[in-house]
């Protein structure tokens, strides 16, 4: 995979239907293995920083179910990563309070043009507030849906292709992302509305639906960046 660094990527194919269907194969390799990764992948998220290590972990454990390789539930625990997974922990929460500032910042004229009559906010004033929270809702949702798009596939990068680097990994993905933004938009709120369907019963079938989504997210991972990197042979 470090063929990927001076990748010039060029345009791919994103199939969702065949994402969805060889995740679902992939998680019928082993259901009950899957189901314990999920249940340890909660313990793991209790952990400070580490429910995103977890994450990374479940992949790992994916592509050894593909393979046919020995797989241990408990290898959500592995903590191998845990420094490259730390910075990006820190990096996320970095990008959140620096892109949360200036979005602040748009509230302010708003709440300065709401009037405000013995105390009580004015009917035009609230409507101009109304208005302006909900452009401000609208604004936060498309900046972090830009940012949850451009590090689709840096967790895939540390924890399937081992690159260290997570400035690197970040820079991969975003600039394999971006060549299919829509596409992986799209493919993203499918597989978050699978993962949820379990929460219809009593939320038990989570233990199904979440795996079931991960796996259909690896599938994807394996399919884009096996392609990309057999380009650079």
């Amino acid at each position: 995979m470090k063929n990927l660094e001076v990748l010039n990527v060029k345009e791919y194919d994103f199939n969702i239907g065949k994402y969805l269907s060889q995740g679902t194969e992939l998680f019928k390799k082993d259901i009950g293995g899957f189901i314990v990764a999920t249940l340890l992948l909660f313990v793991m998220s209790f952990i400070p920083f580490c429910g995103i290590l977890g994450l990374g972990n479940f992949y790992k454990i994916c592509k050894k179910v593909d393979e046919g390789q020995q797989v241990s539930a408990g290898d959500i625990f592995d903590f191998t990563d845990f420094m490259v997974y730390l910075k990006l922990f820190l990096l996320i929460l970095a990008i959140c309070i620096v892109v949360m500032i200036p979005i602040q910042l748009t509230l302010v004229p708003f709440l300065l043009a709401a009037d405000v009559e013995g105390g009580q906010v004015s009917d035009t004033g609230a409507a101009l507030l109304a208005g302006g929270m909900g452009l401000w809702i609208m604004l936060i949702m498309i900046v972090f849906m830009i940012l949850s798009i451009s590090m689709y596939f840096i967790q895939p990068l540390i924890s399937l292709y081992r690159i260290t680097s997570v400035r690197e990994a970040y820079r991969l993905s975003w600039k394999i992302a971006r060549k299919n933004f829509f596409m992986i938009f799209l493919f993203s709120i499918v597989v978050g509305i699978i993962s949820q369907l379990g929460m219809i019963v009593c939320g038990i079938g989570i233990l199904f639906t979440i795996p079931l989504g991960i796996c259909m997210k690896y599938a994807a991972y394996k399919d884009v960046l096996e392609s990309l990197n057999k380009k650079t042979v």
